[in-house]
């Protein structure tokens, strides 16, 4: 990765509490996230050039931005580019879809020259590149304000995109932004008719593009982009020419000296993205400057966010429908500097406590899952008010609220806000209580994206889905310092209690959420979560005043518990099944028995199992289990924060960072690895990776 230089490039500077915090990445992940709100806006640079490739989608489908800087009439390249390079995946597309996918814009090469690019940083809420362009300095940075403990910045689908120059050799130069925006964001497949327009409302200038059929949540899969609602391009305060445009002529005339007055288009209707029909503006940095800045404003209106058993619910920020998107753009560009401060404030305390808890490596994952992490989801208020935050299974199977997704992912979440804890839980709740679920065991999903209509996977996980939320009920309630949303949903929580006490000594011939290691009987990790549940439901009993349930589960549990280390003892470890010797797995279940100081399994199983998985390391990871080479990072990561010291810990962080450098999949990153090789399988782009917050959950737990 090239370092960035270190002449005062200030947003590289997280300035927080009256002192200075300085921090650079290692890690030069796959892909980048630029703009990412939820999993329908979300912009990415593929590979380490901001400018070798066209931006896209996390799904990998071109969603094309282009910028460049004019330095006293030459122009340089510094974002994008205007044909995609070669061999970059686009999802699981079939190529037949699209008119002709080898290129994208028509015309010449415009912006040839890229500038060059002299550092780049990922931090948790941003993203930065430096370059050279010629006598200027460009710092370009890219904020995605998703701060947990404030929902209103969280939800708000507005992205920045700061650009700060300053000259290199004392002089003044004369310096202009041009900056495109394909209206592919706003459409999943190419051949639809769309509009693009330009228009003012609240004080701010836009241009705009939307499909004309604006079909609202009508489509649910996996490997799908949104096509209804709205794409916004603004500059803050209006500081800049906004106009829909041909690109390669707004393009010709910028380099020309040209600004879009000659170019822009009126209200226009398009049949296909070929068209070459673009949002476009072109900001004048100064004449004669030594510093100068723009920040330009991507947003997304949504309009309706999800279909939840029929009923559709608004984007949160709008969840009375007395709001507007013009309105929230108005409101990011004059908070713009109070938002700045916020999101290094949030940086450099998370930073701080992810050296702390497992040293530079660790910190610098941490820095490169966050926005990836919390984006996978969409936050709405469900029908009584509460909060629903929804992820998506993206590259698995699309569905929604999947409840084995929201379990590795809580970590993150219990860090930094209980209450989007509570609302990976609430929609399951409030479908398990309906008339819609019918089963005594906990449901695996509630629909498919944005669909949310009912359980979309075909396959049962009732053991696995009770002990998960169980579990995640239990850490919530302990966050809280009481059990009353256990009360809440007693009844409930005593049904899937029953199925884990009745279940999990010797778990049937089921899937866990491993489920593409398929079915297997005897589970001895399932068995673990399932017996870990039951004790869970015996604390909150407890912490209820129910002595009686309490003393019967946590009594049962242990018991069990006994039974589970003598019957899945192999030597020097634990069986993968309680009836295969000569197997093993990992135990990462085990984790929330400390973490809940339930204290029913032996500490010595632990104790044994951590170096056994040490003996079984290959150069990117220790697998999941014996019978493939593959691993799960979020399940390494868990199993990981139960070493006795750092220097163990940090023995399993480092071959996922290894592989993390050396992967060769573009793309978000994946949670489903190779160990032997630097490949990787689908589950790109998943909330998952927020459980490599575990470590740090852990450190606070013991607290």
């Amino acid at each position: 990765m090239r370092r960035l230089p270190c002449i005062a490039l200030t947003a590289l500077l997280l300035c927080a509490c009256g002192g200075r915090f300085s921090y650079e990445n290692g890690l030069q992940p796959t892909a980048t996230p630029l703009v990412s709100v939820d999993p329908y806006f979300s912009l990415w640079s593929f590979g380490p050039e901001l400018t070798g490739d066209v931006t896209r989608h996390w799904t990998g489908r071109k969603q094309p931005l282009l910028a460049a800087l004019r330095v006293d009439g030459k122009v340089y390249r510094v974002l994008g580019c205007e044909n995609a390079k070669p061999g970059v995946p686009e999802g699981r597309i079939r190529p037949h879809l699209e008119p002709d996918s080898s290129y994208l814009y028509r015309g010449p090469e415009v912006f040839a020259e890229a500038a060059v690019q002299t550092g780049a940083n990922v931090l948790p809420t941003r993203s930065l590149y430096a370059f050279e362009c010629g006598p200027v300095e460009l710092e370009l940075n890219f904020t995605s304000p998703l701060l947990p403990d404030r929902l209103d910045l969280l939800t708000r689908p507005v992205g920045y995109a700061r650009f700060d120059v300053r000259s290199l050799d004392g002089r003044r130069h004369d310096v202009q932004l041009y900056f495109e925006a394909s209206p592919r964001i706003a459409m999943d497949f190419y051949m639809v008719p769309m509009t693009l327009e330009k228009g003012s409302a609240d004080g701010v200038d836009f241009v705009r593009a939307g499909t004309v059929s604006q079909d609202l949540l009508g489509r649910a899969a996996d490997d799908i982009r949104i096509d209804w609602g709205y794409f916004y391009l603004a500059a803050a305060g209006n500081k800049g020419q906004v106009a829909v445009v041909k690109g390669v002529p707004a393009r010709e005339a910028f380099a020309d000296g040209g600004v879009l007055g000659a170019v822009q288009e009126d209200v226009t209707t398009l049949d296909f993205v070929q068209d070459d029909l673009a949002l476009a503006c072109v900001c004048d940095l100064g004449k004669g400057v030594k510093r100068s800045s723009r920040t330009l404003l991507l947003a997304y209106d949504d309009i309706y966010s999800i279909n939840y058993l029929g009923q559709a619910l608004r984007p949160y920020w709008n969840r009375a429908g007395d709001n507007t998107i013009t309105r929230e753009i108005a409101a990011a560009a004059a908070q713009e500097g109070r938002v700045a401060r916020l999101c290094a404030s949030f940086d450099k305390a998370l930073l701080k406590e992810a050296l702390k808890a497992g040293g530079k490596e660790y910190s610098d994952l941490c820095a490169a899952v966050f926005r990836q992490a919390i984006a996978a989801h969409k936050l709405v208020e469900g029908p009584d008010g509460e909060l629903f935050f929804f992820s998506k299974e993206n590259f698995s199977n699309g569905s929604i609220g999947t409840v084995d997704v929201s379990y590795p992912s809580v970590p993150l979440l219990l860090l930094y806000n209980k209450e989007l804890a509570k609302g990976l839980l609430n929609h399951i709740y409030y479908y398990s209580e309906s008339d819609a679920w019918p089963n005594d065991w906990a449901p695996h999903d509630v629909g498919r994206y944005p669909q949310a209509l009912g359980q979309n996977y075909g396959n049962t996980m009732p053991l696995e889905e009770c002990g998960n939320m169980l579990l995640l009920t239990a850490a919530v309630v302990q966050e809280d310092g009481d059990a009353e949303y256990a009360l809440r949903h007693w009844e409930t929580l005593s049904k899937w209690a029953a199925y884990a006490l009745a279940h999990g000594q010797h778990p049937e011939n089921q899937l866990c959420t491993d489920d593409f290691a398929g079915r297997l009987a005897n589970n001895a990790n399932l068995s673990a979560k399932a017996i870990l549940g039951a004790a869970a439901y015996g604390k909150m009993a407890a912490m209820l005043g129910k002595e009686d349930v309490a003393s019967f589960y946590l009594d049962s549990a242990a018991r069990m518990a006994a039974i589970w280390k003598e019957e899945a003892c192999d030597g020097d470890h634990y069986r993968l099944s309680f009836d295969t010797p000569d197997t093993w797995s990992l135990k990462y279940n085990l984790v929330w028995d400390r973490l809940l100081g339930l204290n029913i399994f032996d500490p010595s199983i632990m104790e044994a199992e951590i170096p056994y998985y040490l003996s079984k390391e290959n150069k990117y990871g220790v697998p999941l289990d014996c019978r493939a080479g593959y691993t799960k990072t979020d399940w390494v990561m868990w199993t990981a924060s139960m070493a006795p010291d750092m220097e163990t810990f940090q023995r399993f962080v480092h071959p996922l960072y290894e592989f993390y450098t050396d992967s060769v999949l573009p793309g978000p990153l994946s949670d489903w690895t190779e160990t032997e090789t630097p490949r990787s399988h689908q589950m790109r782009g998943r909330s998952v990776v927020g459980g490599f917050y575990m470590k740090m959950y852990s450190d606070r737990i013991k607290k």
